[in-house]
């Protein structure tokens, strides 16, 4: 049994619709329903009423829950008082964010704000969470601050009263691939099939995509060929002449080894933010340095140049 689950059947409790549930959870539906499953084949019973709308628990699962929600309040807890000792010192901070941001944009936020405050030291967690994963370490301690990119097509349901966020940075998703083999792939009246680099279907960038190219006059000429949850990944295959991948141009321009490498189109860009987000309840001296010195920023809503 996995604690995953158990705050999934709460999400369902609490949402009454799979599909909200799955929404609120980051992943999709098909795999929200696949978490529960196999919750209720540990529990040995049936916890889900799927005959009712809105769903609701059945009385084995009223009663499981009842146990549950202990669990994943000790369980958060006990990880909250494990950071605690883990800290590397008062002057440390935990910054949990996106493996493509840990590779070249954090590196220079950290030096960046070392010029700003008092010498601090930085552990980087680059780790693939959903983002409920990532505010429950902010509110639990584990993290200090989380960041990550920002679009239209990423649903941020988050009460900015508990968990602040501010715009430090900008980036553009742009089509790279081999511009020798893929120049005037994406135009409208170019028949040749496209050999696409994917994303992984929970990942952020997948959702960045799809909004970008629904509809797209080159969707139905898309051909996956490679798929992953990484942009390194794509940006490495891509630079192979493997395909077309949509990438974050700080991604690319770190993989970047040969002339022909570079964006195949203009068009069907997508502009990102790069959020911070930090926890109201998070009072230590050294967070609240840092949180005051990207707030000050000029323009004021903290965007570095």
């Amino acid at each position: 049994m996995e604690l995953k689950w158990l705050e999934d059947l709460a999400a369902v409790a609490r949402l009454g619709h799979f599909a909200r549930a799955a929404e609120a959870r980051f992943v999709t539906q098909s795999a929200l329903s696949r978490r529960i499953k196999a919750l209720e084949q540990w529990a040995c019973a049936e916890l889900v009423d799927r005959t009712e709308h809105p769903i609701r628990l059945t009385a084995a699962g009223t009663e499981f829950m009842s146990s549950g929600s202990a669990i994943i309040k000790q369980a958060s807890e006990a990880q909250a008082a494990a950071a605690n000792y883990a800290r590397i010192s008062e002057r440390g901070v935990t910054i949990a964010c996106l493996h493509t941001l840990a590779l070249n944009f954090l590196p220079r936020l950290v030096a960046d704000l070392h010029r700003q405050v008092p010498p601090f030291e930085a552990a980087i967690v680059p780790e693939t969470r959903t983002i409920e994963e990532y505010l429950y370490a902010l509110r639990n301690g584990t993290c200090d601050f989380f960041i990550c990119y920002n679009h239209a097509a990423i649903p941020f349901d988050v009460d900015v009263d508990d968990y602040p966020r501010l715009v430090i940075s900008a980036d553009r998703v742009l089509p790279y691939g081999d511009t020798t083999k893929f120049a005037g792939i994406l135009d409208a009246d170019n028949d040749t099939p496209i050999p696409l680099l994917e994303y992984g279907p929970t990942s952020i960038m997948s959702r960045v995509l799809r909004n970008m190219i629904n509809n797209a006059a080159f969707e139905r000429r898309l051909r996956t060929v490679y798929r992953a949850t990484l942009a390194e990944s794509l940006a490495t295959a891509a630079r192979e002449g493997l395909g077309i991948a949509w990438l974050p141009e700080t991604i690319a321009e770190h993989v970047r080894e040969t002339a022909s490498f570079r964006p195949i189109s203009d068009e069907y860009v997508a502009d990102l933010e790069i959020l911070i987000f930090s926890s109201r309840h998070n009072k230590r001296p050294t967070v609240q340095r840092i949180w005051d010195a990207l707030l000050a920023k000029d323009p004021p809503n903290g965007i570095m140049s």
